[in-house]
């Protein structure tokens, strides 16, 4: 591995990395590595039964109609019908970590985690189908390069294919961190290292995406999003990328901070939010074209690993000390709730009620409205 941050080490990717630590020699196959081989076993091996799923780390939180999906350490998919009341596991084929969840509609879903891994689910979230994993998706890549690869130049033929041949060597060891799921057909997955994928059949077939993405250097990926009808992507050493219509290749484009984003919030009226390390985040007003620094003074900079746009328009900014940031001016200005978890917040999902529930490090939190109300009344 070449580098390590604070949002990788935070999802659990430093288990997974120490398996890859040391890269192969030419002579080194991943079959004759036993790290690599025992890695290679969680991709076929389902996640552990678990007595109280909603208390593990999880990693991210979303709905599915009015069902809630978390998603965690082991393949821990874990289910609520009652607005995070009680929660049961979902039947998951893999014992890797799971670091994004999205829904297209009240059925179709997809999970994407460590080791390359993404999963679909069309029941709703009830079970879930590996649809591809590290090392499928480094020969699918390769496979594609070699068939571009004849109608390059030389010096650009052998750059891609030794990317693509490192991609084979390194094994499964690139998490994906965030996937874009614009319809039950359509989805985009994005990881470490630039590793991007697309697909517009619900994920029966893949093609390599990362060349849409300019990251010539390879910088994490850690989220993508639609802001106005584009697409939007943020990461590492302060990597910002927009596309300029729908489809089209995603530029760099300036950033007025060069330290890690962890993600991105679209909000209402051409609104979008960048956040990050060390309390870092700031706010576009016209789809990413200008920011400013929001002030979040009672950040102490800690890192900001989550954030939501309630249905009353405030927004949750969530981070890694487990406190909560709202602001009700799109993201300009914000105050710490007088609410302390005392573990890293990792994402956030409104319900039909207006309950905001949180996934954490140390499981589901559920701030009940009134809650919420009474916590933003405070001065």
């Amino acid at each position: 591995m070449k580098r390590l941050d604070l949002q990788w080490l935070m999802v659990g990717a430093v288990v997974m990395g120490a398996a890859f630590a040391a890269p192969m020699s030419s002579a080194q196959t991943i079959e004759s590595d036993p790290l690599l081989t025992a890695a290679m076993a969680l991709l076929d091996r389902h996640s552990p039964p678990v007595a109280a799923p909603e208390r593990a780390m999880l990693f991210a939180i979303t709905r599915a109609g009015e069902r809630l999906v978390a998603v965690g350490e082991h393949g821990i998919v874990t289910l609520s019908d009652d607005g995070g009341q009680t929660w049961r596991s979902a039947s998951v084929p893999v014992d890797v970590n799971l670091t994004g969840v999205a829904f297209a509609d009240v059925q179709n879903g997809w999970v994407i985690g460590q080791m390359g891994v993404v999963l679909h689910s069309s029941d709703g979230g009830e079970s879930w189908q590996k649809q591809l994993d590290g090392a499928s998706a480094a020969k699918l890549l390769l496979k594609q390069a070699q068939q571009q690869s004849a109608t390059l130049d030389q010096a650009e033929r052998e750059e891609l294919l030794y990317r693509a041949e490192g991609l084979v060597a390194d094994g499964p060891d690139k998490p994906f961190l965030d996937l874009l799921v614009e319809d039950r057909n359509t989805v985009t997955v994005v990881g470490a290292f630039n590793l991007a994928l697309r697909s517009t059949d619900g994920g029966v077939s893949w093609e390599g995406y990362s060349q849409q993405l300019d990251n010539p250097n390879g910088m994490h990926v850690y989220a993508l999003k639609k802001v106005d009808g584009k697409l939007m992507a943020a990461g590492e050493q302060g990597l910002l990328l927009r596309s300029d219509h729908a489809g089209g290749m995603l530029g760099a484009e300036s950033s007025p901070y060069d330290g890690s984003y962890f993600g991105l919030l679209p909000m209402n009226h051409h609104h979008v939010l960048a956040y990050g390390l060390r309390g870092n985040a700031y706010v576009s007003g016209d789809a990413g074209s200008t920011w400013q620094r929001s002030e979040v003074p009672g950040s102490n900079s800690a890192t900001f690993n989550a954030a939501l746009q309630r249905s009353n328009g405030d927004v949750l900014l969530l981070d890694q000390s487990g406190r909560i940031h709202l602001s009700r001016d799109q993201g300009r200005d914000f105050r710490t709730l007088a609410f302390e978890w005392r573990a890293p917040l990792t994402g956030a999902v409104e319900t039909s009620n207006g309950d905001v529930l949180l996934s954490s490090l140390a499981g589901v939190v559920q701030i009940p409205a009134a809650t919420l109300a009474e916590l933003a009344s405070k001065e």
